[in-house]
Parts: structure tokens; C-alpha cells; sequence
């Protein structure tokens, strides 16, 4: 256990180390969540601590310590004692993405060499039939089914009670170097990969973090835990400072337990960010008072720009009553936008957002409490260096995978001398602010031989009220393969369309895109324009499957 000059918080080199740490917040809540009668429910670090150690003693009893576990189920309380106890033992978790279809689940399972396997109810019939048919898989177990539940080698229940009759041993001596993790990409642009991280990328990520960023003392994660950003960023690094952690998984109940926990930071992705801000403003019209926040709004605005504050107290009032406890939101995997994050700030709510990916463990720079900038995903982190060449992002540091499973050659492709290349492009301006500008992979490459990033065009784009989200990408113009020129697919906003003909929507999105050219060199301006009639097939992450075929070709207007 070291601390490192530029960390003031103590950070931990292996999961063992780092639950004995956390065992000295005692009686103070760790996971806190709400039930299916939405009572919250709560778990002290002393309980969480004590069960983890329950679950290992029973795993090592079965000879199931130090193997390659998935785990397969949603955001749960018990999801986390398996998690930490796999750790902790010496094995390898992998996390499956279980927004993936049937098929993909499978092959993530597969694809990692999983030797024990623990799935949700309602995800063991996509699991149990590989017991037999795939000669790694040892045992299956139920993770949440009730505890009289013998099927299938048994449940998460049966398997703590049997930990609880074992005598208590030593955790076993582990090296920060072991495996931890095995976390897929969340495949935006390819299929997704084995990415594994040892005990001192995300402990060393979570410390930097920690250091970095004041979070508060209770947190709210609703991201999923089988993503890096979920996982260390949300859940270890509340844990490690001692904070109360309100989990929840679901979209449906997001809104109504967060209010119950009475958090006063959120880790998120935009789509949860935009869910409560919109949330938020409905009540505000619902009691009449749309145009006395608009015009404190304004006034906010207006003054920010000379550094001056005005309407404190009644900016105060307003974020009281409709955010509550709510003062911080740390928003990444995704572009925020930089307007509601305005709003946001001018109602008392600080959006800090940060830029990461899944191989750096995640976080690779993020916005301070007191140093931020709305359209910057925030400063590097502590422990990194960066640097660009021809525009794209490299980092290297403590926190950066050692490679793909069983990949050689991708791992090759992407990690040379220590460096990682992120395939994100990016500027940083005098203060060290980060700008991410697009990615290398979805450069549209024009026959003169200019280049578009077609993430900032449809940050544009996105700005038109009746778009709810929108695709660019190069199309072919005539018969010459080589003469490509942006288009841009549009998934228009149901609500604010419902009333109009396609083609009062598609002129009315002319209109906005004619003007939107104006603005731009004739080399980016978007010369086709599609619409589409449901929503674009998402990542797991919320992020646009941007090279999926029907993307690109379900066109409700052409």
C-alpha cells in the first residue's frame, strides 16, 4: 500500500488489500438500494466486508477459488459480494454485457474461457445449456434465485450459508499484477473485445480518481456494472472514500431512486442526464413557473460570461425543490450536451464531464470540482501522460490494459511502447483542457483528400429541437466509388413530430440543415439527408452502432 506524491488518498494495490481498508468504515452504509415495494435497503461497509469473506471461504471450499467466474445479471447487491469475493480469491470476473443478444452473451462467456458461471433467473436459460455443451464450464449457479433453489449446481444462497459454517482462513497473497477483470468493449465500431485489467489498473485508476475529484459522501450509480465506467468509476471508487452508494439498475426507477437515496452526486451517461433534466423541467411547467425559471435562467447566462452570480438564493430555492440533495453529476461515455449542462449549472447543478475507455480502466481525464470547462471532457489524471500524433489521443500510464484476451495482434495494433492508442481524436488547449474532436475510424475521407469528422457534425446536428439523434457518415455520389460526400440519417423527436407528414418533417429538417450549411467550408456541409422510423440500434453504452448496416439503410425517406 503506497501514496503516491500526487495522491492524498491512500490507494491500494490488490483487492485484498483494499477490503481490509474499506472494512475500517465499520457500521457506516456502503450499498444502499431499493426494493421491489421501493423501501431502500441498506448494507454497512462491516456487512458488505463480512460477506465477501463469507462467499470466498465457500468458493475455496468447492475449489472454485482462483477460477475464471462470469458473472451474468443485473445491478444487485449480491452481484457485488461475487464480484469482490472472486477478486479477492484470486480469480478472474467477467463481466458480461447482458444487453447483448442470446447468441453474444454466449459467446462472451465462450470467447473468455469462463469456468464457473453465475446468472440471474431470468438470464439462466441462455447459460445452462453450455454446461454441457462446453467442456470449460465446471458449474452453473442461480445468482439471485431464493436459496431453497437447487438447480443447476445450486444457488448464490445455498453457496453463502455453506461459507457461513467454514472456518475463517487468510485471504490468499496476491500480486497487483494478477488479472482482476475481464470487461468487453462495448463494440461501437466492432465486435467486442476481451479487454483484461489487472488489480493495479483499477485500483490505481480509482485512487487517481478519488484524489482527483471531490464525489461527496453519497452516490448514485445507475450504470451498469459490467462496464469499466460503471464498475470502478461508480461503484470502487465509492467505496474506496467511504461514501454512502445508492445502486440501481434499472432506467424505469432511475428517477424515483435517486430521490429516495437523497444523493448528492451522480455518476452517468448523457442519456440519464438528459432523463432528469427533462424530468425536472416537466414539473416546472406542470406548476406554472416556465417563464419565471427561463428568465433566471437567462439572467444567470448573461452574467456568467463577465464571472459574476446573480439570483443565488433563488437559483438555490429552485435547485432545493426540484433536484433535492443533488449538487454534482459526472457525466462520460458519451458527448453531454453542453447546453442542459448550462442549465444545469444555472439551477445548481455542476456537470463535470470525463473522457475514458475501457482498456485505460477507464478514466483518462476528467473535469475538477473547482477547474472545469462545459465543452472540455476535463483535464489528464494524475499518473498519465498523453500525447497526439496526427490528431489522435495516446496515453500510457499505470492504468492502461496489458492487452486483449487472446488477441495478440489486435493488442498489437493498439499498445506499442507502452502507449495506447485510444482511436479518439482530440485538441488540448493553454490549460490543459481536453477536447475530443472524433474518432480516426469514422473519418470520412473526401476524394480531394480533406477530412470530416462526422462526430462534430452531428453535435451540430443534434442541436435542431425536432432531432432526437442522428447518424453522419461518407455515401458514394454517382459512379465513382472514390467521390464520397457526408450524409446525415435522422431519427426525428416522436413527440414534437407526431402531427406532420414525412415530408413536412423532412422539409422542415432541410430548412435547419440548409442553415446548418451555411455555417460550414463547402467540404463538410451535408448534402444528403435521410430520415428514419425507429430509433437506431444502440450499444449497451447508448452509443450508436455506427457501422450496423441498419443504421444506415432503414429509411423511411430517401
Amino acid at each position: 500500500m503506497k501514496t503516491p506524491h500526487w495522491n492524498p488518498t491512500v490507494y491500494y494495490e490488490t483487492f485484498t488489500d483494499f477490503l481490509q481498508g474499506i472494512s475500517a468504515f465499520g457500521d457506516s452504509p456502503a450499498i444502499c438500494y431499493a426494493d421491489e415495494n421501493g423501501q431502500m435497503r441498506s448494507h454497512s461497509y462491516r456487512t458488505l466486508c463480512a460477506d465477501v469473506a463469507v462467499l470466498r471461504r465457500a468458493l475455496n471450499a468447492h475449489s472454485l477459488a482462483e477460477k475464471r467466474v462470469a458473472i451474468v445479471g443485473e445491478n444487485s447487491y449480491e452481484w457485488l459480494v461475487l464480484f469482490f469475493a472472486v477478486v479477492s480469491s484470486g480469480g478472474v470476473a467477467i463481466c458480461v454485457d447482458i444487453e447483448q443478444n442470446d447468441n453474444t452473451i454466449r459467446s462472451m462467456i465462450k470467447q473468455a474461457d469462463a469456468q464457473v458461471v453465475f446468472a440471474s433467473p431470468s438470464l439462466l436459460p441462455i447459460c445452462m445449456p453450455m454446461l454441457g455443451q462446453n467442456a470449460d464450464i465446471q458449474c452453473v449457479f442461480s445468482l439471485t434465485a431464493p436459496e431453497s433453489d437447487t438447480s443447476v449446481g445450486g444457488t448464490f444462497g445455498a453457496l453463502y450459508r455453506e461459507g457461513i459454517e467454514i472456518k475463517e482462513t487468510e485471504p490468499p497473497a496476491l500480486t497487483p499484477e494478477q488479472p482482476a477483470v475481464l470487461i468487453f468493449t462495448s463494440g461501437t465500431t466492432a465486435e467486442p473485445k476481451g479487454v483484461v485489467l489487472t488489480h493495479r489498473n483499477l485500483l490505481q485508476n480509482a485512487g487517481a480518481a478519488v484524489a482527483t475529484v471531490d464525489l461527496g459522501q453519497s452516490i448514485f450509480v445507475g450504470l451498469p456494472f459490467f462496464h469499466a465506467y460503471g464498475l470502478n468509476c461508480g461503484v470502487i471508487c465509492s467505496l474506496l472514500k467511504g461514501a454512502r452508494l445508492t445502486i440501481n439498475g434499472n432506467l424505469a426507477t432511475m428517477l424515483r431512486d435517486l430521490a429516495l437515496s437523497e444523493s448528492e452526486t451522480v455518476i452517468a451517461v448523457p442519456l440519464m442526464v438528459e432523463a432528469l433534466y427533462n424530468s425536472v423541467w416537466a414539473q416546472i411547467r406542470r406548476a406554472g413557473r416556465e417563464e419565471e425559471v427561463n428568465r433566471l435562467l437567462k439572467r444567470f447566462l448573461m452574467f456568467r460570461k463577465f464571472k459574476l452570480t446573480v439570483g443565488q438564493r433563488e437559483r438555490e430555492q429552485i435547485r432545493d425543490q426540484y433536484f433535492g440533495h443533488l449538487r454534482l453529476i459526472v457525466c462520460g461515455g458519451a458527448h453531454m450536451n453542453t447546453d442542459i449542462s448550462r442549465q444545469l449549472e444555472a439551477l445548481g447543478v455542476l456537470v463535470l464531464q470525463g473522457y475514458g475507455i475501457t482498456e485505460c480502466s477507464p478514466l483518462i481525464s476528467v473535469n475538477r470540482n473547482l477547474s472545469w470547462n462545459l465543452e472540455s471532457v476535463g483535464i489528464l489524471l494524475p499518473g498519465y501522460e498523453m500525447k497526439l500524433v496526427d490528431g489522435e489521443i495516446l496515453v500510457r500510464g499505470p492504468s492502461v490494459m496489458g492487452g486483449y484476451y487472446k488477441d495478440p495482434e489486435a493488442t498489437a495494433a493498439v499498445l506499442q511502447d507502452g502507449w495506447f492508442r485510444t482511436g479518439d481524436l482530440g485538441s488540448r488547449n493553454a490549460r490543459g483542457h481536453l477536447f475530443i474532436t472524433g474518432r480516426t475510424k469514422n473519418l470520412i475521407v473526401l476524394k480531394n483528400g480533406k477530412k470530416i469528422s462526422p462526430e462534430k457534425l452531428e453535435e451540430m446536428v443534434l442541436t435542431i429541437p425536432m432531432v432526437k439523434d442522428a447518424l453522419v457518415y461518407g455515401v458514394v455520389s454517382g459512379g465513382d466509388a472514390d467521390d464520397v460526400q457526408p450524409a446525415v440519417n435522422i431519427y426525428p423527436d416522436p413527440k414534437l413530430t407526431e402531427h406532420m407528414e414525412d415530408y413536412e418533417v423532412l422539409g422542415a429538417l432541410q430548412h435547419e440543415i440548409d442553415r446548418l450549411n451555411s455555417t460550414l467550408p463547402a467540404y463538410q456541409q451535408l448534402q444528403v439527408v435521410n430520415l428514419r422510423e425507429r430509433e437506431f440500434t444502440k450499444t449497451s453504452s447508448m452509443k450508436i452502432k455506427r457501422y450496423a448496416a441498419e443504421n444506415r439503410n432503414d429509411l423511411a425517406v430517401k
